[in-house]
């Protein structure tokens, strides 16, 4: 392998690990050539910057004047009245859905233009333009996904869930949701609605559509069962997801700062994970939503005297087990890519993205 497998992961966005750092030659001031850069590359980012940082200082303007009507801005609504920090959902959650994705908007283009590039410009020696906004990206996804797997995570050990496939579904509809568990849901919708807003506005890559049909199905499956309270199956699929993502967006921080050996392990622990939790419990997570879950909530189907928030139909069911099909689908033609990679390098070949366009 020799360090080779620093330029394998072909997975969404993955070809950054495919090409090398180009180093230029260091500059008499690296400071104003770092800021010269910044301000050419990352305009986008910049722009995002002042954009959602003007919103937020409007909104918390409009608390302080008149804090009644933009208490739904900052707030999570629907709490119960007789159980204290339990909250159903409603439509007004749209609105503090709005404010996370501003809020991580903001966070995103700071921490990235002013931390995580500094970083690799001053301690990781990385010259090229696109390299450090490839490494930025890179390692604030490891951040977010680190963060949002590990309060995930957490909740799920919490859960009356935790190790029960079953328990996923008895009692539906799950209509009480704890507070941090609400604000969980929330964020995660907020995250791939920002990510849609990402993938849009910067520069158009080879697998654009890939991705957007992963971001738009995700965004289906997590307001969808939001909306229907089956929000315990959905819980699971996303810290499945992200653990899997954290160890992705890890291999590729690696490349950009040279450390072939620990990338080349990183890939090994990742393609383990992706096929153990993407193909092997996501299926049977799919397997169970599909063929098991409507023996498991007998009296919520509709019908004529049935009286609670909401009920399910055969073509509800069938609808979230086609979208989680779609998404495994996705999965699947991005793993087989992986090992087509994976058996090039094996063979003596140099690893080459077959996605993604060139961007250096």
């Amino acid at each position: 392998m020799q360090g080779e497998l620093k330029q394998r992961i072909p997975n969404s966005s993955a070809h950054e690990l495919t090409k090398d750092n180009s180093k230029e030659t260091k500059p008499k001031d690296d400071r104003k050539e770092l800021i010269y850069k910044g301000l050419v590359h990352s305009k986008t980012e910049l722009h995002t910057l002042l954009v959602s940082s003007s919103i937020l200082t409007l909104l918390a303007i409009c608390h302080i004047r008149n804090p009644k009507w933009c208490r739904k801005f900052v707030t999570l609504q629907y709490e119960y009245v007789t159980r204290p920090n339990h909250y159903d959902i409603g439509s007004d959650d749209a609105y503090i859905v709005i404010t996370f994705v501003v809020i991580l908007s903001l966070v995103r283009s700071f921490v990235l233009e002013f931390i995580l590039k500094p970083v690799a410009y001053y301690r990781f020696n990385i010259r090229s333009t696109k390299a450090l906004q490839k490494y930025g990206e890179q390692a604030w996804a490891m951040i977010y996904y680190t963060a949002s797997w590990t309060f995930g995570f957490y909740l799920y050990c919490k859960s009356p869930y935790f190790l029960d496939c079953d328990a996923l579904f008895i009692g539906w509809p799950h209509d009480q949701m704890t507070g941090a568990f609400k604000l969980y849901n929330l964020i995660q919708m907020s995250s791939w609605i920002q990510q849609i807003v990402v993938l849009t506005i910067e520069e158009r890559r080879k697998d654009y559509f890939q991705m957007l049909a992963h971001h738009l199905i995700t965004i289906a499956l997590t307001t969808g069962s939001y909306y229907y309270y089956f929000t315990r199956i959905g819980h699971v699929i996303l810290i499945l997801m992200d653990f899997v993502d954290i160890l992705l967006a890890c291999a590729k921080v690696q490349k950009y700062c040279g450390f072939t050996v620990a990338c080349d392990y990183t890939f090994m622990i990742f393609l383990v994970f992706w096929f153990a939790l993407r193909h092997v419990i996501y299926n049977y997570l799919l397997y169970h939503t599909w063929f098991k879950s409507r023996t498991l909530m007998p009296e919520g189907e509709c019908g004529a005297q049935l009286f609670q928030k909401r009920c399910w139909t055969h073509g509800i069911m069938n609808g979230f087990s086609a979208l989680l099909a779609g998404l495994q689908v996705l999965t699947i033609i991005w793993f087989v890519l992986i090992i087509k990679v994976l058996m090039k390098v094996i063979k003596g070949f140099n690893a080459e993205d077959v996605r993604s366009d060139d961007e250096e």
